[in-house]
């Protein structure tokens, strides 16, 4: 019997209630897959893959630790022409009782948004001003400075023929510390996760922390290392004088696997598509299997101007490795370009003298110097010469190419700048067809 004081219709509402509160958390709880919150629909963004920003400098031997990075445009269509120079001091060393100045084998400059560092043949490291060449700062070693300084965040690392492994303040030249090995350094290091790895030419590859200097580790007497290293794929290649070519573990610089190039060996070995590219001062490009060191092709520089030297058609630049092609100057005096695939010819082109110095591809260019103080731009596609440029002589290192601009030193005592006054800067021209 209701009471008195309660609604007949009032249990009914509360069932109804209840009821409704039910259904309501059945299908939130249905809605959420066992979750306890509500899913909420939204509209799906369309993801827009952006470009990566381009490079903005050219901070070590070949551009990064791979050995890959060769520049960037864009290129006028004016011939270049020199837009400053730098002139450096000269010395004798220990090994060269003749004075040496400018830039010598195998060094490039290393080039930062404002900045251009060098070491040069008379034993010191400079700082210029990329606008205009006037001098920052310099640093003064024992004796020449051959390698290409690696910069590193606020640290520059630099070495050459005293021995020396030398770490500085990219801002000021001041030293922070340096470590000597057995003999010669004329490879660029390269820094990785914090650590400092490096051949030389006592015979050692080498491990340093890269903070303060200090040992890691180095590894047993591989034998003398002029080229730098390449890293790719958690180890390290580096070829040796005696002839030999070694893939090594990054950690702990063990031996994965040695192959007999034959003959004294200054490249900086070139890895791409799955194969290990160098060459030796007999005059071969060879082209070994990245997994085991198996050798797959190599090919014979003949000719030229072979006849007028001793050291007759050998290697002394490093390979360029562009998509399917190679691109290397030998002694001989040819600049030539190989298909990566079977190290056929493609075509070959020949200047003046030899050509130690290796040569950039960028925007479908090939841009280098020779023994008798020219500079050439190539077709990567074709070899057509597209412009040449006297600067000075002997011409041995390497040039750096940023923003359309070369920079480039001579065994002459000096550094160039090179490329189109501003007054005569026009757009850039239609792209060459990629070297295929």
């Amino acid at each position: 019997m209701n009471s008195p004081l309660e609604n007949p219709f009032s249990r009914r509402n509360h069932f109804q209630g209840a009821l409704s509160l039910l259904l309501l958390l059945a299908s939130s709880f249905a809605l959420t897959g066992c979750g306890s919150k509500l899913v909420k629909e939204t509209v799906a963004e369309t993801k827009v893959d952006r470009p990566a920003p381009p490079p903005t400098a050219v901070p070590t031997w070949l551009g990064n630790t791979s050995r890959n990075f060769y520049g960037t445009g864009p290129w006028s269509d004016r011939p270049s022409e020199v837009l400053w120079e730098f002139e450096t001091k000269f010395t004798s060393g220990r090994l060269h009782k003749d004075p040496w100045g400018g830039t010598s084998w195998p060094g490039q400059p290393s080039v930062g948004e404002d900045r251009v560092h060098f070491g040069s043949a008379d034993g010191t490291l400079y700082c210029l001003n990329k606008n205009d060449g006037s001098l920052i700062w310099s640093f003064k070693t024992e004796d020449s400075l051959k390698s290409t300084p690696a910069i590193v965040g606020d640290r520059l690392l630099a070495s050459g023929l005293d021995h020396h492994l030398y770490c500085l303040n990219a801002n000021d030249g001041t030293l922070l510390w340096k470590y000597k090995t057995g003999f010669e350094i004329d490879g660029t290091a390269a820094v990785i996760d914090g650590r400092v790895y490096f051949g030389s030419e006592d015979g050692f590859f080498y491990c340093l922390n890269f903070e303060d200097g200090s040992l890691i580790y180095k590894t047993e007497r591989l034998g003398s290392m002029e080229g730098s290293l390449a890293a790719a794929d958690g180890h390290f290649y580096i070829g040796t004088e005696q002839g030999d070519l070694y893939c090594l573990k990054t950690e702990d610089g063990s031996t994965v696997w040695k192959a007999r190039i034959g003959a004294d060996s200054d490249s900086t070995p070139a890895v791409a598509n799955g194969f290990v590219y160098t060459a030796a001062e007999d005059g071969y490009v060879y082209s070994f299997r990245q997994a085991n060191g198996e050798l797959v092709w190599k090919f014979k520089a003949d000719g030229g101007l072979s006849r007028n030297f001793k050291e007759r058609s050998g290697f002394w630049a490093s390979p360029i490795v562009v998509k399917d092609k190679i691109y290397i100057g030998s002694n001989n005096g040819f600049m030539y370009c190989l298909t990566a695939d079977k190290g056929e010819l493609v075509w070959k082109h020949l200047v003046r003298a030899p050509i130690w110095g290796t040569a950039p591809v960028v925007d479908g260019r090939v841009v280098f110097g020779d023994k008798s103080g020219w500079m050439y731009m190539l077709s990567a596609k074709d070899g057509e010469r597209l412009w040449e440029l006297k600067i000075g002589e002997n011409i041995n290192s390497t040039p750096a190419v940023l923003d359309g601009r070369i920079y480039i030193g001579a065994f002459n005592g000096k550094l160039f700048a090179l490329g189109p006054k501003e007054s005569q800067q026009l757009m850039q021209p239609p792209a060459l067809s990629p070297a295929r």
